[in-house]
């Protein structure tokens, strides 16, 4: 994301039942710290704010980050290191002290607004203990891409998320998705494919679980995404839950670590 809000969506909804109709709203923290192949750590602090609507096997999903970046100009956040041409990007002349040159990774510290993530998903209806999901999913260039907080493009992916359940208290998912990256004009970047395989299992009213996730690499810059993550999530009320999760990542694509937590509430 990652990370990003949809990956801490897919925490959210990992073995768990679908939702029941209605609006439920969340908010969550993010961070993560890497070098993602270059010389500098960047560190990366997501606030999301997001809404859900459900409505029989239709979920509609809308979120939007508050982001602060602080490393290098070329990692971008979701994406990772790419070749950033813009010379007002993050460190190069927007106030952070940069030059404004590109020859060589300078590094900086910024915040603003991410880019807004829209979804759709279908839960084919089936009987027994599988599950299917549908989704579409768009990202909308809202992050200031001068600051280095995102491409400056606008994103489409699709998503197939199949799960099954084992007994009474363990499930087991997993997914694969397609995005198209878009390209702007100081930023190229490869369309990706993703996928993850997880497990989580009910302690009473609480889920506690693990999930790989991998990714290809979005440019030739950048590496594979591969990480681990362990979630646990418990419920604040009949209506609301929160979540906790930790992240190591295996490859240098991925930040060497990151962590937060996530708290949705319905109505």
């Amino acid at each position: 994301m990652k990370r990003s809000a949809a990956f801490v969506a897919l925490l959210m909804a990992a073995g768990m039942a679908h939702a029941q109709d209605g609006l439920s709203l969340g908010v969550g923290v993010d961070y993560s710290s890497g070098d993602y192949g270059s010389e500098t750590t960047t560190k990366i602090l997501s606030v999301p704010l997001s809404a859900k609507y459900t409505t029989g096997d239709w979920s509609f999903k809308a979120s939007l980050p508050w982001m602060r970046v602080e490393g290098d100009a070329n990692v971008v956040p979701g994406v990772g290191l790419i070749e950033n041409l813009n010379p007002l990007g993050r460190g190069r002349g927007n106030g952070n002290g940069g030059g404004g040159g590109t020859d060589a990774p300078t590094s900086g510290t910024t915040s603003g607004i991410g880019d807004l993530r829209l979804s759709a998903t279908y839960a084919i209806p089936m009987q027994g203990a599988w599950g299917v999901d549908l989704t579409a999913n768009v990202k909308v260039a809202t992050a200031d891409e001068d600051k280095g907080l995102g491409t400056g493009a606008n994103d489409y992916g699709a998503v197939v998320d199949v799960y099954r359940s084992v007994g009474n208290a363990t499930t087991v998912f997993g997914g694969v998705g397609y995005t198209v990256l878009g390209d702007s004009d100081y930023i190229e970047v490869d369309s990706v494919i993703n996928g993850n395989v997880g497990v989580s299992h009910k302690l009473g009213d609480d889920s506690i679980g693990v999930m790989y996730d991998y990714r290809q690499p979005t440019s030739d810059d950048a590496d594979d995404r591969s990480e681990v993550t362990g979630f646990y999530s418990f419920p604040t009320s009949d209506t609301s839950k929160m979540q906790l999760y930790a992240t190591k990542g295996l490859t240098d694509g991925s930040p060497e670590w990151g962590a937060g937590l996530s708290f949705s509430a319905g109505f």
